[in-house]
């Protein structure tokens, strides 16, 4: 077992008061809500760990991210996430877009899963098949849901799929 410290990620969360942010660190997050209580759905572990957490405006958000080290591109790439996360579990849920098959609007097709971590905490990369032009590269199981072929429809570049 890797001793690895996984930096932090962003997570948006809709308020009556407007749009807050938490700052997950993975380490924490799963040794607070996993296992869930006996009888505790999901759902109701992870409720339970923001309860104990701070939410911060964007702009806060935004300082504390900096004074952890993260440049303003890498802070910024952590707010996009977070709202493009927020708006898939709007949409649908994880286990719908991440089933070999699931195709996008965009033609990409789900084909395997790898065992290789993805770029994001928590990710895994997930092989895509461009059903326009036959391409298949590697993604983030969170970007599945809008993501582009790298080779015909200007998306980007593809992660490494190794020894999937």
């Amino acid at each position: 077992m890797s001793n690895v410290v996984r930096p932090p990620f962003v997570i948006s969360i809709p308020l009556p008061e407007g749009e807050r942010f938490a700052i997950v660190f993975p380490e924490t997050l799963l040794s607070r809500t996993f296992p869930p209580r006996p009888g505790e759905p999901w759902i109701a572990a992870m409720r339970r760990y923001f309860r104990g957490g701070r939410l911060f405006t964007e702009e806060h958000v935004r300082s504390k991210l900096a004074e952890m080290g993260l440049d303003p591109a890498a802070v910024a790439m952590q707010i996009q996430r977070a709202r493009r996360m927020r708006q898939l579990n709007d949409l649908t849920s994880w286990e719908h877009v991440t089933t070999i098959g699931f195709r996008n609007r965009e033609g990409q097709l789900v084909i395997r899963k790898t065992d290789r971590e993805g770029s994001a905490p928590g990710q895994r990369v997930f092989i895509l098949h461009c059903t326009v032009c036959d391409y298949e590269y590697g993604t983030d199981g969170a970007d599945i849901y809008d993501r582009l072929c790298p080779k015909c429809q200007d998306g980007p570049p593809g992660l490494s799929v190794g020894s999937a």
